[in-house]
């Protein structure tokens, strides 16, 4: 899943599955796309199960107010513009995401 979930009835955005929203208590979302949003912090997690890459880099980023830990490409450095991509990697039998960078050609159009 690359999308984010908006509440129907106040528009607060998660990205992470919820039965209702934290803000108004509704229960209807609608899957939106994110959109580009900025690196704002980078780690890695060193100790990982055997099917995960060590070191695992993980990024925190903002879309849009959105804040979304994910996976992280290795060029990518706080402060860029980078979007959501489906990983390699698994959370349990759901695909994962990690954040990528925004290409040039790609802020253009």
């Amino acid at each position: 899943m690359t999308d984010v979930l908006e509440c129907a009835n106040c528009g607060q955005r998660t990205f992470y599955e919820k039965q209702r929203c934290l803000d108004c208590g509704n229960d209807t979302f609608c899957r939106r796309d994110p959109g580009t949003g900025m690196l704002q912090a980078v780690t890695a997690v060193h100790v990982t199960p055997d099917d995960v890459r060590e070191p695992n880099r993980l990024g925190l980023a903002s879309f849009d107010g959105t804040n979304i830990i994910a996976q992280l490409d290795d060029s990518v450095q706080v402060g860029e513009l980078v979007s959501l991509a489906e990983a390699d990697a698994r959370i349990g039998t759901e695909p994962s995401v990690k954040l990528v960078a925004v290409n040039e050609s790609d802020r253009n159009g």
